[in-house]
């Protein structure tokens, strides 16, 4: 009976990208650079980190280092279209992290070193979204 309410939760899900899925605290942020696994998708770095959790969802660190785009602008730019992404597409992992239980944490940084355009970034977050998910599967199993 749980796992029903838990997708009648999913169906009726919501496009929010708040604090909620923010991955804070330093002892979190640093378990999952240390502990995590690593996929390179160009443009992004990722690494996560399964969390035994009762929720059910994930917290997300976007990161644009200085290193590889200097301007402020520009890295708060790709910052945001990164989020954007991820609060348009975040199903793609909330439905396996539901039926599998486990929570996730995700440190995710963009290591290009041009700007790329809001599409382009969007496209590149789905298909790295679902490298996670068919890694987390395989882990899961």
């Amino acid at each position: 009976m749980q796992a029903a309410n838990k997708l009648i939760t999913f169906v009726s899900m919501n496009f929010t990208f708040g604090k909620a899925y923010h991955l804070c605290g330093k002892k979190k942020i640093d378990a999952v650079f240390q502990g995590g696994v690593k996929i390179h998708g160009f443009p992004f770095l990722s690494y996560h980190l399964p969390q035994p959790k009762d929720d059910s969802t994930f917290k997300i660190l976007v990161s644009v280092p200085k290193k590889f785009i200097k301007k402020a602008h520009e890295r708060n730019y790709i910052k945001r279209c990164m989020r954007e992404g991820i609060r348009k597409n975040k199903e793609l992992l909330e439905e396996l992290l539901l039926l599998k239980g486990f929570g996730l944490d995700i440190a995710l940084v963009y290591v290009s070193r041009e700007r790329k355009e809001s599409i382009e970034i969007e496209l590149k977050i789905v298909s790295h979204l679902k490298k996670i998910r068919n890694e987390l599967q395989n882990q899961l199993n």
